[in-house]
């Protein structure tokens, strides 16, 4: 943990609490930030842009960010949440239709959307930090080492949430899967 993550848990305090704490934060946070939206915006331009936004809103609502746990894991999220908005926003542009993001698109394929989708859907049921690592690890694709070191944690920590938010989405998905299977067979008599 860097001095400035030591001087935090000490005071107990967030890294918005003040300009000169906010402006450590961004300093620490700016660059890795913009290497993981760029894995979503695929422009280093774009994404230096949207985790700037990011910042921007945490920035503004600081005042009820009070009770946030992990400060880099919020910012993860706002990073990651601005990113995914903009990139349904531009979506929705390029079609001149308004999308539901939360919609699920029935395409022929192979059916690994269907399934992301039901995976996704069970990680949200996740804790908070599990969730975040869960996510980073198997939708950004992001090592251990990766996310350890956004989310300021040592390795052995993420690798234990990793495998913790594994078996959580396998106990949310078994059952569902096994009822959708005895409906297809009902349905197929």
């Amino acid at each position: 943990m860097d001095d400035f993550a030591a001087h935090i848990d000490s005071q107990r305090g967030l890294p918005w609490e003040n300009i000169a704490d906010f402006e450590h934060f961004y300093k620490t946070h700016f660059v890795k930030m913009v290497v993981l939206c760029a894995k979503i915006a695929e422009d280093e331009d774009l994404s230096s842009q949207l985790v700037q936004e990011a910042f921007f809103k945490i920035w503004e609502k600081r005042g009820s960010l009070k009770e946030v746990a992990n400060p880099a894991a919020y910012l993860y999220q706002t990073v990651r949440n601005t990113a995914l908005d903009y990139m349904r926003k531009m979506k929705r542009e390029r079609v001149g239709v308004d999308i539901d993001p939360e919609a699920h698109h029935h395409e022929e394929g192979d059916g690994k959307d269907e399934m992301l989708s039901f995976v996704r859907n069970a990680s949200q049921k996740l804790p908070e930090k599990c969730r975040v690592i869960f996510e980073m690890a198997y939708f950004e694709g992001l090592s251990n080492a990766e996310i350890a070191d956004y989310l300021d944690l040592s390795p052995l920590t993420v690798k234990k949430q990793k495998a913790i938010g594994v078996q959580k989405v396998k106990e949310i998905l078994i059952p569902a899967m096994q009822t959708l299977l005895v409906l297809f067979s009902y349905l197929s008599k």
